[in-house]
């Protein structure tokens, strides 16, 4: 694509960026002339929020000169499949990528068309955030995720004299009405709360999922699906406890898989040692064939004779990670004997477990609309607990089996 195809005129003979290459959702279109420092954009699941997200700084780093966009969240790695992956996705579907420079494994990337930047940093790298400099706009994605001084710190990097207005932007779903993002007054800032029924482009798939909510539990249908301030009640299991160091050698190793596509593939390093369990976070991405999902299993470097335990209903799947050398079995799915299983069991996390921190608070037992609880939960952002429970319950329940045969 030429430059000059990136532009056009208006109706009033303005020069502007060419829409027509992005189509953005109507309840969005205001706010790509929103100036205000602090843009919250919350709401449900699937309202689009962060796809605006990335158009908007895409727009602005096209029409704009002298700028260095900050991408962030918690855990630097997780950056890759969202707001980079997003926005790279969009540089290639609107044919502009080839006017950017992207270097994947910095999480980086550079117009070549006027030397405006993006950059990527988690709050978990306190030393290139401060290495970091010149920054003029920030977008924070699952801002539930940090708390109040991580924000402070963000927020008093963006200063100095720059050509265009300096923004930061908050992308989240409002899962706890007492989080500091509802209780602390913004100056300057304008706030949208969208939901699934905005979203222009949304799937009839995913909008089903939503609505299935309802059935499973009310207030997590206001949250995820209406996009209402709410606390998430009987919640499963307590937080996981975080530790920023592990022991150094364990008693065994092993693996709990989650298979998915439209939804995430989950794959979780179990290690145990004296009868702890410590987490390790390996895979969490949507869109994996099982060829993706083994490549990546080859390149984490896991070993062929660990036990890896699946979802058993992926009997294919489980036949074809076989056949390419590893030690797969199907779990065993017994939802709430594993659940008061691991309820039981000492569990241990560590920051970099962003997906597995952030699944824990929300997994909850479904409820009806008079209170009734059931001995099942949600099924919704529950894949990293579910390839935990294969793995735990799995593995010590065949431990259990093979004791009883030797007596």
């Amino acid at each position: 694509m030429q430059v000059s195809e990136m532009f056009c005129r208006n109706e009033n003979g303005k020069s502007g960026f060419n829409v027509n290459l992005m189509p953005v959702n109507k309840i969005y279109r205001h706010l790509l002339d929103n100036k205000n420092r602090y843009l919250h954009l919350y709401g449900g699941a699937g309202s689009g929020k962060s796809f605006f997200s990335a158009q908007k700084f895409i727009l602005r780093s096209m029409l704009e000169e002298r700028h260095r966009i900050l991408l962030v969240r918690k855990v630097a790695r997780t950056i890759r499949h969202s707001q980079f992956g997003l926005i790279k996705s969009l540089l290639y579907s609107s044919g502009l990528s080839e006017h950017f420079k992207i270097n994947d494994a910095d999480l980086r990337m550079c117009s070549l068309y006027n030397g405006n930047e993006f950059l990527s940093a988690g709050l978990d790298d306190r030393e290139k955030l401060k290495s970091i400099f010149g920054i003029t706009s920030i977008w924070i994605e699952e801002a539930t995720e940090l708390d109040y001084a991580d924000f402070n710190q963000l927020d008093l990097r963006l200063r100095g004299r720059t050509k265009n207005y300096k923004q930061i932007i908050l992308t989240y779903n409002p899962v706890n009405s007492f989080h500091w993002l509802n209780t602390k007054h913004f100056k300057d800032s304008f706030k949208l709360k969208t939901t699934y029924k905005d979203n222009e482009h949304i799937d009839d798939e995913y909008i089903n999922v939503l609505n299935n909510l309802k059935e499973q539990d009310e207030e997590y249908y206001n949250i995820y699906a209406l996009g209402e301030w709410g606390v998430l009640k009987n919640v499963i299991y307590k937080p996981f406890e975080i530790l920023n160091a592990y022991p150094l050698c364990f008693d065994e190793t092993i693996y709990g898989l989650d298979f998915g596509y439209n939804n995430q593939t989950a794959l979780v390093e179990v290690n145990i040692k004296d009868n702890v369990f410590y987490l390790i976070e390996l895979i969490y991405q949507c869109g994996l064939t099982n060829s993706d999902l083994i490549n990546k299993m080859k390149s984490l470097q896991i070993k062929k004779g660990s036990y890896i335990y699946c979802d058993s209903a992926e009997s294919n799947r489980i036949e074809e990670l076989k056949r390419a050398g590893f030690n797969v079995f199907p779990a065993d799915k017994s939802v709430k004997d594993g659940i008061d299983y691991l309820k039981t069991c000492n569990i241990k996390s560590r920051p970099e477990n962003s997906g597995i921190n952030k699944e824990v608070l929300s997994y909850c037992y479904k409820q009806d609309k008079d209170g009734n609880l059931f001995d099942e939960p949600i099924k919704f952002n529950d894949h990293l607990m579910d390839a935990i429970r294969y793995a735990i319950f799995s593995h010590c329940r065949k431990r259990r089996e093979a004791n009883i045969r030797l007596l």
